[in-house]
């Protein structure tokens, strides 16, 4: 075997074995993204009356609210979440920051529903709107 015929084969198994590890490291990375338990935990629902306040529990035994099954499964491909429930579908999208994780329900569009996950609480401001402008008002009439 000549040289430029062995130079030619080390060089073709070299590139054939970076294009099984590229192709590894994108398979892996993908399932990684895409893996359900990144979602896993529980979802509180952000600027509701502390009444009505939804908790959205993800896991791999499936999706409670509030405590209750709703759901035996669900989807999630990187960005959204989708359950399917006897009421029909739902679907969450990821919204927030790595710091504090958030869903924001994009199905049915009303009302409307914002989550944090569950020990991010207080990277929210946790007063509704209503509040804002309660207090806003209040002080203004204090000024005078």
């Amino acid at each position: 075997m000549s040289k430029e015929a062995l130079f030619k084969s080390v060089f073709a198994t070299t590139l054939g074995v970076a294009a099984l590890l590229c192709g590894a490291l994108i398979y892996f990375g993908y399932q990684a993204y895409t893996n359900p338990s990144q979602v896993y935990g529980s979802w509180i629902e952000i600027n509701a009356p502390g009444y009505r306040t939804e908790v959205l529990t993800l896991s791999d035994q499936g999706v409670f609210r509030n405590h209750r099954l709703i759901s035996t499964s669900f989807e999630y491909d990187g960005k959204n979440i989708k359950i399917e429930t006897g009421k029909g579908r739902s679907v969450y999208a990821l919204a927030g920051t790595e710091n504090s994780p958030q869903l924001k329900r994009i199905q049915p569009a009303s009302p409307i529903q914002r989550f944090i996950k569950q020990g991010f609480e207080d990277t929210v401001d946790s007063e509704s709107a209503a509040e804002t402008r309660r207090s806003a008002i209040t002080s203004h009439f204090d000024q005078n």
